[in-house]
């Protein structure tokens, strides 16, 4: 009950963080972050379609450590063809840098850096 609490707190936060990036090109109308499955779900409204595209993350990855963390997306699935294929070619498998701030909301841990007078 507390993690999908949480989840629902940081899918709220991540869809009003990135709305605003993604405003030139459409609307953001939904994302779903499950952490302890590692997937997140979104739709849009891209400018010029009439139907919602739906684009899936069936796992990611948190790697790095605190200040310098990254994210891999694997098994990503879109509802169209040629973003199926656009994610493929430049999403699926790749490494993005994201926030620290991002962590906790998809489950990861902060990761400590060593403390360089040990």
């Amino acid at each position: 009950m507390l993690g999908s609490i949480k989840d629902s707190l940081a899918s709220s936060a991540a869809k009003a963080m990135l709305a605003g990036r993604i405003q030139r090109y459409g609307t953001l109308t939904e994302l779903r972050i499950r952490s302890g499955e590692k997937t997140l779900a979104v739709e849009l409204l891209l400018a010029g379609e009439k139907e919602p595209i739906r684009i899936e993350v069936g796992r990611y990855r948190i790697t790095g450590v605190s200040g310098a963390f990254k994210i891999t997306l694997e098994n990503v699935t879109a509802s169209r063809e040629w973003i199926q294929l656009l994610l493929e070619d430049f999403v699926t498998g790749k490494t993005f840098p994201i926030p620290s701030l991002a962590i906790v909301g998809l489950g990861g841990q902060f990761f400590m850096r060593p403390n360089s007078q040990d």
